[in-house]
């Protein structure tokens, strides 16, 4: 949504930009579901979305399956499957239930539509050799990330602009500020810090 809010209005109201493992790539390993139909609608984004019966809110999975072992939980009148991701995160480190969602939810035409042609205008960006934005940037990945390809993510940031500064460190999560350690939690920060302070923010 930044992305495609910086193509669109520009980056006047900003100072410069911290990027914390961010998705800058677009394949169904990112997602943890394994959804096959999730995975199709992926590779054929502009097949599926031509289909009469999807629209842009259109559910791509009926809802969670079952593995076996496991129990679906009822709420609010719908059987739902925790995330195990999420709840690693949550048993790390508490926060509302409300705040962010502990288990899986259905992609929907609309949202692959959007994020789809968020990535075909940067590789347009990249062909013509224009950057999103020259303010600085920092771009904090890591090797161990589960999510994403660290190497994957400090070569797409490229594509972003030339004013920025790649780090990638050993041990932390994908977001690497909610990190197993506390040790690799606060270098995270302290780089963050630190680059802040460069840049007199």
């Amino acid at each position: 949504m930044l992305i495609n809010y910086l193509m669109t209005k520009g980056d006047a109201f900003f100072d410069g930009f911290l990027f914390n493992s961010p998705f800058l790539q677009w394949r169904s390993s990112m997602f943890v579901n394994g959804c096959e139909m999730e995975e199709l609608f992926i590779g054929h984004t502009g097949l599926i979305t031509w289909l009469p019966s999807f629209n842009n809110d259109t559910k791509l999975t009926a809802g969670p399956c079952v593995s076996k072992g496991c129990k679906a939980v009822d709420y609010y009148g719908s059987q739902i499957i925790l995330s195990s991701w999420s709840a690693k995160i949550w048993s790390l480190y508490f926060f509302d239930f409300r705040s962010r969602p502990l288990y899986y939810v259905s992609m929907t035409p609309g949202f692959g539509k959007g994020v789809a042609g968020m990535f075909k205008k940067m590789a347009e960006y990249k062909r013509q050799k224009k950057c999103v934005t020259m303010k600085p940037i920092l771009c904090i990945t890591s090797r161990a990330d589960d999510t994403l390809t660290a190497s994957e993510t400090l070569t797409s940031i490229d594509i972003i602009g030339p004013n920025r500064c790649e780090v990638e460190l050993a041990h932390n999560a994908h977001d690497v500020t909610l990190s197993n350690e506390e040790a690799d939690v606060n270098m995270a920060i302290q780089i963050c810090s630190t680059w802040m302070d460069r840049n007199n923010f």
